[in-house]
């Protein structure tokens, strides 16, 4: 064969693969039209919310009020009854209308009377982290309480010594004191 029969014979097959080529990438571009058209269709059918996930959030705590938190500049509506609890400095996870701290891992709340702690006279507010204190603020004298997490047995982020007591199962719970006794527990959740 000659150069030109070669080159006319690689040219034909050449085309020929770009001719297919194109018909399929035609095909593709009709099958993903249909596609994005039954999806806007399942979007806008009823019922098609129902299986949209609620989005993640994760940031900083900047403030609670009610049920509005603030985590990295946006106010978000929550259910939880952790949330009285949160201190800004706080990471925490927000799904729909839930919240979970990330970080601090273990933590606890004490409302109640400075002189117990060590912290002086008056009523503060204390939280831990990992058992040591973490953040102290004035507290305005209502009851003394301790919200803490109970998990295998112990009470998770409290510094030893609180008198506490043992709850029926695990979770979070709401410790009311009286003096150094414990005079009601309120499970608060898992």
């Amino acid at each position: 064969m000659r150069r030109r029969e070669v080159l006319g014979l690689l040219l034909s097959l050449l085309s020929g693969a770009a001719l297919a080529d194109s018909q399929e990438g035609k095909e593709g571009k009709k099958r993903e039209e249909g596609e994005k058209k039954r999806k806007g269709e399942e979007k806008t059918s009823p019922g098609a919310s129902e299986g949209k996930e609620d989005p993640v959030f994760y940031g900083q705590v900047e403030a609670v009020q009610g049920t509005t938190l603030w985590v990295a500049g946006r106010a978000l509506r929550v259910e939880s009854p952790l949330l009285p609890y949160l201190v800004p400095g706080m990471v925490v996870q927000v799904k729909g209308p839930s919240v979970t701290v990330v970080s601090p891992g273990n933590w606890a709340y004490y409302q109640g009377p400075g002189e117990a702690l060590g912290l002086g006279r008056g009523p503060v507010r204390a939280w831990w982290k990992e058992g040591v204190l973490w953040r102290v603020w004035p507290g305005d004298g209502q009851e003394t309480l301790v919200v803490a997490r109970f998990e295998h047995g112990v009470w998770l982020g409290v510094p030893k010594g609180l008198p506490l007591g043992k709850p029926p199962i695990e979770g979070w719970w709401l410790v009311r004191l009286t003096g150094s006794k414990v005079k009601g527990l309120e499970r608060l959740g898992d």
